[in-house]
């Protein structure tokens, strides 16, 4: 995560901090959460005299040393946008074109109702043992800035008569990338490509065929696509859960995300954001196992199938 403060907002959120369930979630982030960097506008001369007066900075030094920024625009336009916070004491000009990169940008006057309004739309539960009425409840993806989408689900691009990838993982993505006006990369872990038979040229002209259909879908939208066999032992995990990541939120499904038509079972659909701490550590762990896995798999040696493309 690259959470970016500026000064006047730790000031004023620690001297308003009211223990609401928004201003502890803000708290937990800033001043617990780990694995990130903290940017702040202060001077560093400053730095022992911020500590004694602000707790909330004082308690993120006690993870990590917050890197001092004189021009906060320039600062935020030089990260990756792959976890970006930023948080601000007014709104500012450039906000909608860092949001537009995929970061998260509040200010003071609204973070507790924009951050509100993230968690209303996309922690929620779905049981699945009642009649699944299809994918409009993934609406919910535009109150949200992304830059990738994980698909961690080992049959959604089979393709067979009850698992059809025209009812399933098309409309799904239409939701979630609808009206992003970056590009999104679209990784799609997954065993089962229906292939003919289980050799290598087999199982690519699958992928390919798989990679053609979705490009020919989405080209009007701004997503770059990527297939990965996830059935390969070369990291000390089994990539076995089914999950839908972006950069802030994770969804969580038992039986797969191949619900059309529907069939009732006993599992459930479970979506949260990094603004419960559970769901930020998992899916930080969970980043991590799949780049690692993705990593070892480039350096694979096989004449069998493994990406598309290579």
């Amino acid at each position: 995560m690259e959470l970016f403060i500026e000064k006047e907002f730790l000031d004023d959120f620690y001297i308003a901090y009211d223990s609401s369930s928004i201003d502890n979630a803000v708290k937990a982030i800033i001043t617990n959460y780990g694995d990130k960097k903290v940017f702040i506008d202060y001077d560093e001369d400053d730095f022992i005299r911020f500590k004694s007066e602000n707790e909330f900075f004082a308690l993120i030094c006690n993870i990590t040393v917050p890197r001092s920024v004189t021009n906060f625009k320039e600062s935020i336009n030089n990260c990756e946008f792959k976890q970006t916070l930023v948080f601000t004491k007014k709104r500012e000009a450039w906000f909608d074109e860092f949001s537009n990169k995929g970061a998260l940008c509040f200010c003071f006057d609204d973070y507790k109702n924009e951050i509100n309004k993230i968690i209303d739309a996309l922690h929620f539960k779905i049981d699945l043992s009642k009649p699944f009425v299809g994918w409009q409840f993934l609406d919910c993806y535009n109150t949200l800035n992304f830059e990738t989408i994980i698909i961690s689900d080992r049959y959604i691009l089979s393709d067979k008569s009850n698992q059809k990838i025209k009812e399933n993982i098309i409309p799904l993505l239409q939701k979630m990338v609808l009206n992003k006006e970056r590009e999104i990369s679209i990784n799609i872990f997954t065993k089962d490509l229906n292939p003919i038979s289980d050799s290598a040229p087999h199982k690519e002209e699958k992928a390919r065929k798989r990679f053609s259909n979705l490009n020919s879908v989405f080209a009007s939208y701004r997503t770059k696509f990527s297939i990965i066999l996830s059935d390969f032992p070369v990291i000390d995990h089994n990539l076995h859960d089914r999950y839908i990541a972006t950069n802030f939120s994770l969804m969580d499904s038992g039986v797969g995300f191949n619900l059309m038509p529907m069939k009732k079972s006993d599992s459930q659909i479970i979506s949260e954001t990094i603004f419960e701490k559970y769901t930020y550590d998992r899916l930080k762990n969970l980043t991590k196992i799949q780049t690692a896995y993705l990593l070892k798999l480039k350096r694979l040696e096989t004449l069998d199938f493994k990406m598309f493309p290579k």
